[in-house]
């Protein structure tokens, strides 16, 4: 038999049987549907939410928690001055490891600094303590024009005695009297997430979408380095730097600002000692791509340091948890799809006996017989699983504008909770296939053994 014949005869007997075949697909869409809409809601948990919340390939390194992980010992060891910082010697283990992909260093800055700003979003100053701390450049890949995340302090900056002998958009320094550009500043999408999502809503304020968020691009602010609206600690000489807002990055501190670590480790060591600027607050370590962050964990702790937990691995077990239960649930109306194509099949066979005694009798082999059945399993599981997956889709479409019109703006909301990539359709549609061939085969293989003057037959 040509595959042009056997096409033939798939789609003839297929349209002599819509019903069976219609039940056939209902029963198999159902499952798939089920898993298909669970699993797309699982890597949208994972995708949209849960990574910008607790990112799973990242690991945040602290100095030791004396109290937690070193005990009395330790806390002795800090007493006398040996506490172990993070600096550049650990930063150079932590990228010779295999599994590390990078490492950005963060410092926080270590004296107080007061700012104001904000006029475009308010419309008045907001006089506020700023929490700033530094990180390496390379982190970020933020770069818009006219200001980069980078840093812009030179020997080569022209001297001044007032703005308007620097070049467009720098300031004249009075300090030291030369021009400089504006400290570029990165902030988290947590903090815009927040303030959409209280401040926003509790003193009718606009809130900041992503246009707007793209258009806040530029907006400056001032920060007097060495001074507290809420305390009365200084440090050193105050003076005044600009500052220019240049990204939103998830790289950046949740609630504060981050500008390019060269900045910090300067004014650390202006206004709190050398020391200050050769103590790193965290690092960020990111991992490889399907490399073992449990071997970096390991290191890290064997070195007497610390991993910040945020909640990454708990909720990760979580949503796990949830996708295991809901797939449970499918597999388990699969099987009951299973079962009915089987017994679809069986009574097939039996309904068209004298049709395949025929065939038989003209010339078609087992395996051709064989081929046809699996051919309509095959259509059965296309068709099944096409419209599972798209009654599945079209539920999450209905969830996610319900959410959208119906639920309050809470921070990380996001425009939608799933997220059907092209792995998971095939994953369905081959399950689906699967499931069908599965119930199929054995209705198959004993019409194809059965003799064409058996089938011919009164008997079976």
């Amino acid at each position: 038999m040509t595959s042009r014949q056997a096409g033939s005869l798939l789609v003839r007997s297929l349209w002599r049987a819509p019903r069976a075949f219609a039940l056939s697909v209902f029963g198999i869409a159902v499952g798939i549907s089920v898993l298909g809409f669970f699993l797309a809601l699982s890597l949208g948990m994972q995708k949209r939410v849960l990574s910008r919340i607790f990112p799973t390939d990242r690991l945040e390194v602290v100095p030791p928690k004396t109290s937690v992980d070193q005990g009395a010992i330790g806390a002795l060891g800090s007493l006398l001055g040996g506490t172990r910082q993070l600096g550049d010697d650990f930063i150079a283990t932590l990228r010779a490891h295999p599994d590390v992909l990078a490492v950005f260093p963060r410092m926080k800055v270590a004296f107080p600094v007061r700012g104001w700003g904000g006029e475009r979003i308010v419309g008045r100053p907001i006089y506020t303590d700023l929490p700033i701390d530094g990180i390496d450049p390379a982190a970020v890949s933020e770069a818009t024009s006219p200001w980069a995340f980078k840093d812009y302090v030179s020997d080569q900056n022209p001297f001044c005695t007032e703005d308007k002998n620097c070049p467009s958009g720098w300031y004249c320094s009075w300090d030291i009297n030369k021009c400089e550009p504006p400290v570029p500043v990165i902030v988290s999408p947590t903090i815009l997430e927040f303030y959409n999502g209280s401040f926003a809503r509790m003193y009718g304020l606009p809130k900041i979408s992503g246009f707007l968020a793209n258009q806040l691009r530029g907006m400056t602010a001032t920060a007097e380095l060495g001074k507290s609206f809420i305390s009365r600690r200084e440090s050193g000489k105050p003076r005044q730097r600009k500052l220019v807002l240049v990204g939103v990055s998830d790289r950046a501190q949740p609630f504060g600002l981050t500008v390019p670590l060269p900045y910090v480790k300067r004014w650390n060591a202006e206004y709190a000692g050398g020391g200050a600027a050769q103590e790193y607050s965290s690092l960020t370590v990111q991992v490889r791509p399907g490399r073992s962050v449990t071997r970096v964990v390991e290191l890290v702790r064997k070195q007497g340091y610390s991993i910040e937990d945020n909640g990454a691995e708990q909720a990760g077990l979580a949503v796990l948890l949830m996708t295991a239960l809901f797939v449970l649930v499918s597999l388990s109306t699969l099987v009951v799809a299973t079962l009915n194509v089987a017994h679809t099949f069986f009574r097939a066979i039996a309904e068209r006996r004298h049709e395949l005694g025929v065939m038989r009798a003209v010339g078609a082999s087992q395996r051709d017989i064989l081929v046809l059945l699996l051919g309509e399993a095959v259509c059965i599981g296309i068709g099944g699983a096409v419209v599972g997956l798209v009654v599945s889709w079209l539920a999450a479409l209905g969830i996610d504008f319900l959410s959208r019109t119906a639920l309050p703006d809470f921070p990380f909301k996001p425009d939608s909770y799933f997220y059907f990539s092209a792995g998971l359709c095939a994953l369905c549609v081959g399950f689906s296939v699967l499931t069908c061939l599965l119930g199929a085969v054995f209705p198959a293989r004993a019409a194809a053994r059965l003799s064409p003057a058996a089938a011919l037959s009164s008997r079976m």
